[in-house]
């Protein structure tokens, strides 16, 4: 029972009536709107529907299965078919005006192509999240998008796999669609919880210091961002235990295979059938959110000189310049940059491989992701616990959960010279779901949390946005490099050391970034930015030691 109130511990037990609203911290604070519960529990709830369970599995399995239907073997060009139980060989498919390249590297190459296409939207218009109601505009245009394209594939059930490519197109869409709304659903998170009541209590009580109002809003933080992500692997929970169930349904109607069980989840529909039924469960689940937003839940306007194609790249620009005042947050820019490819890349490549291992088969692929939900969810309360039991910093768990991260790749490299070891087998996948939903799927809200505690206060849409940015420049790396090994190799498994250089390189660069002298830097900045606003004269920029700031 202590664990849990702990977890869930409530931030609604103060009211702006406590804030003083002629005080200057008093102002800042009142200028935005609080958050309520209903807005709180409906940002949880998005999460809940944008899972991404499907567009990285049934839309995979369905692109790989039609590519396969439409593909053909080297050694008879023109026979149109692969065999989807035959993992001894390659399918390939025409791609680009080539004459044919191995599917697992179409299918990396069609990530790239999303992530790069991602990269060029955000560059432009990701900083606008900070100005007007353009965050909640384009988070509801990415939802509206990505809901479609993964209600859409069921009309390809009958296809002969002639409709490879537009699949591909599809794919591409949802792929940019759930980006996007990632990165502006992550944009939210510290306006909605620095505006909880009692993280406004404390911003505006005069008799805390800095650091005291800044230790209960990384708390905050850290709890918003963790039970967020918990919400996330709720709603995977929530659709596998439901499609595990439905996959279970008799089925006459199809030529199975022999030991095949006759029913609904060995049948390849089940794919369409079920990608659909997460494109329907986003969409109940994200109208809470929209409808819970402040109408006054807004930042200020374009700034004079600037519009909404030019006000990306000139915010990118500050944010890059005013980063490099930063040294502890321009190294984790490089840290982030290789492991979130690396995670990213790891994801892709399990999905490729788990296709071959089991045929296709979306009844295995729905089990393996219920163990998987049900293993997140545990993992990422785990490491909350840890936090507040243990008071374990924010750092410390970022590189407890890269470097767990790390076995999957030194683990999957051994595929590249055996069969039956090395990410090669169905009980390795098992094994995989589990340990990366207990020490992978937290990854995702420690990294929040490290950056903003790196982050300076009143920047935060500047750096998240800059973050989402150098995500999307990443994400595209890691399968190009991979899909380009397996295109000249025939061995998607000869990527696994250049995913586990990432792991490593960003471990590193994390062990060596100081957050205590990083706040000192943060701080100095702040007081540089009051002289520079006139808000100060500039005798507060005085350094007495890693302890004090006058």
């Amino acid at each position: 029972m202590v664990f849990l109130n702990g977890l869930f511990s409530s931030p609604f037990t103060s009211t702006d009536a406590e804030i003083d609203p002629t005080t200057e911290e008093g102002k800042k604070v009142l200028a935005q709107p609080v958050a309520t519960k209903w807005e709180l529990w409906g940002y949880y709830l998005y999460y809940n529907g944008d899972n991404g369970f499907t567009v990285n599995s049934y839309m995979v399995n369905i692109l790989q299965y039609l590519a396969y239907k439409g593909g053909f073997y080297p050694d008879t060009p023109n026979v149109t078919g692969c065999d989807i139980h035959d993992d001894s060989k390659n399918c390939f498919v025409r791609w680009a005006g080539t004459s044919g390249i191995p599917v697992p590297s179409m299918m990396l190459y069609v990530q790239a192509i999303s992530f790069s296409i991602q990269f060029a939207l955000f560059t432009t218009f990701g900083s606008l999240a900070d100005y007007g109601k353009w965050n909640k505009y384009i988070l509801l245009a990415a939802t509206i998008v990505g809901c479609a394209t993964q209600i859409v594939p069921i009309a390809f059930y009958k296809n002969d796999g002639s409709s490879w490519n537009a699949m591909v197109g599809i794919m591409i869409l949802g792929l940019i669609s759930y980006g996007t709304s990632l990165v502006f659903y992550g944009a939210a998170f510290p306006t909605i919880s620095d505006n909880l009541p009692i993280v406004r209590k404390a911003r505006a009580d005069p008799n805390l210091t800095r650091d005291e109002s800044a230790y209960v809003a990384e708390k905050w933080r850290n709890h918003v961002s963790a039970i967020s992500t918990v919400f996330s692997n709720v709603g995977f929970l929530v659709m596998t235990g439901l499609l595990s169930g439905i996959s279970f349904i008799a089925w006459e109607n199809f030529e199975f295979y022999a030991g095949d069980d006759h029913v609904l989840g060995n049948v390849p529909l089940f794919n369409f059938i079920a990608t659909a039924v997460c494109g329907v469960y986003w969409v109940i689940n994200a109208v809470p959110y929209f409808l819970s937003i402040p109408s006054k839940r807004q930042g200020p306007s374009l700034p004079e000189g600037t519009n909404h194609f030019t006000v990306g790249w000139k915010s990118i620009f500050i944010a890059v310049k005013e980063a490099r005042k930063l040294k502890y947050l321009f190294m984790y820019i490089f840290a982030y940059f290789m492991f979130a490819d690396a995670v990213s890349t790891m994801n892709q490549m399990i999905g490729i491989t788990q296709a071959q291992i089991t045929g296709f088969n979306a009844q295995q692929l729905t089990i393996l992701n219920l163990a998987s939900a049900v293993t997140s969810i545990l993992g990422c309360l785990f490491f909350l616990w840890l936090s507040k039991r243990f008071g374990i910093r924010t750092k410390t768990n970022l590189l407890l959960i890269v470097g767990l991260t790390t076995v999957v790749p030194i683990w999957g490299c051994f595929g590249i010279g055996l069969k039956n070891f090395g990410i090669r087998t169905t009980w390795e996948l098992w094994a995989f779901y589990v340990w990366s939903g207990l020490f992978t799927a937290p990854i995702w809200a420690w990294q929040n949390t490290m950056l903003a505690e790196l982050v300076p206060r009143g920047k935060e849409n500047l750096f998240f946005g800059l973050f989402g940015v150098v995500n999307k420049a990443s994400s595209w790396i890691g399968p190009v490099v991979i899909g380009a090994i397996t295109q000249y190799t025939n061995n998607l498994w000869r990527g696994w050391p250049f995913v586990l250089a990432l792991f490593v390189l960003s471990l590193a660069i994390i062990w060596f970034i100081d957050v205590d002298k990083a706040k000192i830097d943060i701080a100095n900045y702040l007081a540089e930015q009051d002289v520079i606003d006139g808000h100060t004269d500039g005798n507060e920029l005085v350094i007495v030691d890693e302890k004090h700031v006058l």
